[in-house]
């Protein structure tokens, strides 16, 4: 399941970020992935910072139900968290309590692209069927 959206995700942002994909990582309770790493990016972590990264997305994704238990049922489920940086924008598709794929796009990717985040969250959405 985490595998195929994450394939899923990486064909979309690769055809519609121009070059501006950073990392894709599909990641499960005790395992991880690399589905796709910037040669400029790898070279900007160290193993171990990479796999504390990585720690971190499984991390938020065990936080969607606070997420989802502070609004109003008709929020739904929580399928992505967003955190913008001044030059790298976070992703994190979340499918189920630390399974899920955290995607990396340079910043300036999401100023060309209206309907990204909507259009790769209907990704997760049909995976979770």
């Amino acid at each position: 399941m985490a595998t195929r959206m994450a394939t899923r995700l990486e064909d979309y942002f690769e055809q519609r970020t121009d070059g501006k994909l950073r990392s894709i990582v599909k990641y499960e309770e005790s395992s991880y992935e690399i589905i796709h790493l910037r040669d400029d990016v790898a070279k900007q972590y160290t193993p171990d910072e990479l796999e504390s990264a990585i720690d971190e997305s499984r991390m938020e994704s065990l936080a969607a139900p606070i997420y989802e238990n502070t609004f109003s049922e008709g929020h739904g489920q929580l399928t992505c968290l967003v955190q913008c940086f001044e030059n790298v924008i976070e992703m994190n598709f979340v499918l189920d309590d630390g399974i899920g794929a955290a995607v990396a796009l340079d910043a300036e990717a999401m100023g060309d692209a209206h309907g990204l985040v909507a259009e790769a969250r209907q990704i997760v959405l049909e995976e979770r069927e």
